[in-house]
This record gives C-alpha cells, structure tokens and sequence, in this order.
C-alpha cells in the first residue's frame, strides 16, 4: 500500500477541502463522510432531507419568535421536544453515537454529533448556529443581541446564558473562568472534525476493532501531516491489522523527523515489524 495514496480521499470532497485548509465545506457531508468509512452504502440525502424537513417546521415558528431567546426554545421545542433529540452514556461506547443518520434513527447520540444537527437545521434556516468545543461536553452557541445563548443538546437542549455557561462548566471541572470563556468561543469545521475523529478512535480502541481504529487514524494523520506521533499510531495500527510494509514504511518516515529522545522506542517497534515480515517471508 503506496503511503501517498493512503492519504487521498478523493471520494471524500469535504474532507479533501479541509485537507486543504479551505473554510467553506459542508459540515453535515463532511460529518457524512466519516460515517461512510463503516457504512459504506451510506446514503447521504437521507439525513440531508431529514434536516431539510426540520427546518421546513420551523420556518414559520422562527419568523413569529418575539426575541433570540424564543428563537432558540423553538429549536430546542423541536428537535428535543417534538423529535426526542438527545445524549445517552451509551453513546460514548458505540461508534453509531458519532454518526449522524444513527443518531437521527435512534434520536441518541454525543454531544457534537448531536450538535452538528442543531447547526445543520439552523443553517438551512439562515440561522448562524456555532459548535463550541467546551471541556468534557460539546455545546452549540447562538450569538444574541443581548450576549450568546448556549444550547446543550445532549441534555434535552438545556439553554444557558454565557453567565450560566460559564457555571455550569465550572461545577463540572476545576478551569480557570479566563480559560472557559475562551473556550466558549466557536470551533472550526477543522477542530469539529477532529474532536469526531478522536471520539471514534476511542471507541474503537476501546472494543479492540484495529481496522476500523486504523480508518479513523489515518484520516488524523492526514490532517496532522506533520505528527511523527499521530504516524506513530497509524503505523501502530497498521501492524496490529497485518499492513506491514506500511507500517515499516511509516515507521521509517517517522525516525527522520522525530525527535532523538523518541529514536531507540522507534527502532524497537521497526524491529518488531521486520521479525513479523520475516515470518512471512
């Protein structure tokens, strides 16, 4: 398997554009994408008609709302309330909670997942709707003239001022305000992606499937094009799932850059790699 190629998605035109640092991609087909990784029939439109629809009941609703916040009860009055939409701890054991048209048929998913849809039927409203990488729980945010509201999906569409926000959190873990406030701020379609990359690779590891662990890494690596460590992983994984030759190829590209203290590790792990080619041969 050529290494060059491994890092291609050429099937994958939102992904592809992030790869390219380009900032207008379609967060939804991009989300999409790394669902069809496991489910390779995936069909798209399905979920795109399924927001589509959403957005098409609140239509009249949002335009009759008498201020921001009533704006944004009748989100949360329709995806939690009407359509069941929200967080369940056995979504952070099962790949499914991450992908979007799962998380539609089950009305259960994580946080950003569940978020994701919160911002994809705001945008097909018109509505700007921002993903907010918040420590231990994605959130959406919707900047008020009177200041932003956050929405937590994952607990029925709670609604919190920044005030509020900023409590919450707190009582959740011991972070400086200065530093939550900041992290308040939206998340990039790049930084989105990747935190949904680091959730599945969690979860596949954590039920030991090496070959779907080694799809989401390889995607990582494609967007850290510089990580000796995420090609570290990847060639990790490519030994526990029998690609050998790219796993010595991998191993090789990282001692040329890695640091010295990181070297003796590497050749450990490449001999490794060699004994089992050995064996094959």
């Amino acid at each position: 398997m050529d290494l060059k190629q491994i890092f291609q998605f050429k099937q994958d035109p939102e992904f592809s554009r992030l790869l390219h640092h380009d900032k207008q991609i379609d967060l939804t087909k991009a989300a999409l994408e790394l669902a069809r990784d496991d489910q390779p029939d995936l069909v798209f439109e399905h979920v795109l008609i399924w927001v589509r629809q959403r957005a098409c009941e609140l239509s009249g609703r949002v335009a009759l709302a008498e201020d921001d916040r009533a704006l944004v009860q009748c989100l949360v009055q329709c995806l939690a309330g009407q359509h069941g939409l929200g967080g369940d701890t056995i979504c952070y054991h099962q790949a499914e909670g991450s992908y979007l048209n799962h998380v539609i048929e089950s009305r259960q998913g994580l946080p950003i997942s569940l978020s994701l849809i919160y911002m994809a039927v705001g945008k097909e409203l018109g509505i700007d709707i921002h993903g907010v990488a918040a420590p231990l729980q994605f959130l959406v945010r919707y900047d008020a003239q009177d200041g932003p509201l956050f929405i937590d999906p994952y607990s029925k569409g709670t609604i919190y001022s920044e005030e509020e926000c900023l409590n919450r959190l707190g009582e959740l873990g011991e972070f400086p305000r200065s530093v939550l406030k900041r992290l308040l701020q939206p998340a990039t379609h790049r930084e989105i992606i990747i935190r949904m990359l680091m959730n599945l690779k969690r979860i596949h590891e954590e039920r030991q499937d090496f070959a779907r662990a080694w799809n989401v890494q390889r995607r990582l690596c494609a967007l850290h094009p510089l990580s000796s460590t995420h090609k570290k992983e990847l060639a990790a994984l490519s030994f526990k799932t029998q690609k050998l030759g790219l796993s010595v190829e991998l191993l090789e590209n990282c001692l040329k850059s890695c640091p010295e203290s990181e070297q003796d590790d590497l050749q450990l792990i490449l001999q490794k790699v060699h004994a089992e080619l050995a064996q094959w041969n």
